[in-house]
């Protein structure tokens, strides 16, 4: 079993906010975590005050094989009147590091799976080429009987 270590608070990402129609005077975002998924164990959601929010982890510990993929929701809305929002989903996904932090895999890997097939297998591939030779040759020559 691979546990993968993290340090409690660590910064993972940093995202951040545009508004298409650009107000005259200036535009301000605000982020925050979900209500529902406000306690989240796993993931917290920093404002930064400059339209930007920090990504933190909040554990040190994360198993890959558990669980890979995290979804973090979070509401962006602005200072304009009324206030607007929107809901963006963000997708966390656990990788493998060096002791340095650098990122090694980050790709769905097949963990704990036998590199060759089981005998059973291997007979029941061998059946069944067998069973399709036998139809085959049946196609080519009938079989007729013999008679004395």
């Amino acid at each position: 079993m691979k546990v993968f270590l993290s340090t409690l608070k660590v910064l993972i990402q940093t995202v951040s906010a545009v508004d298409k129609d650009e107000p005259l005077r200036g535009h301000t975002f605000f982020f925050e975590m979900v209500p529902e998924f406000s306690v989240n164990p796993n993931f917290t959601v920093l404002d930064n005050k400059d339209n930007t929010a920090s990504i933190l982890t909040k554990r040190n510990r994360y198993n890959r094989n558990k669980i890979s993929t995290y979804a973090l929701p979070v509401i962006i809305f602005d200072n304009d009147y009324p206030v607007q929002s929107s809901t963006e989903t963000l997708t966390i996904q656990v990788c493998a590091c060096d002791k340095k932090g650098n990122v090694l895999s980050c790709n769905a890997e097949a963990f704990l799976l036998p590199a060759g097939l089981s005998t059973g297998a291997l007979i029941a591939i061998l059946l069944c080429i067998l069973l399709l030779l036998s139809k085959l040759l049946m196609m080519y020559e009938p079989f007729t009987p013999v008679c004395w």
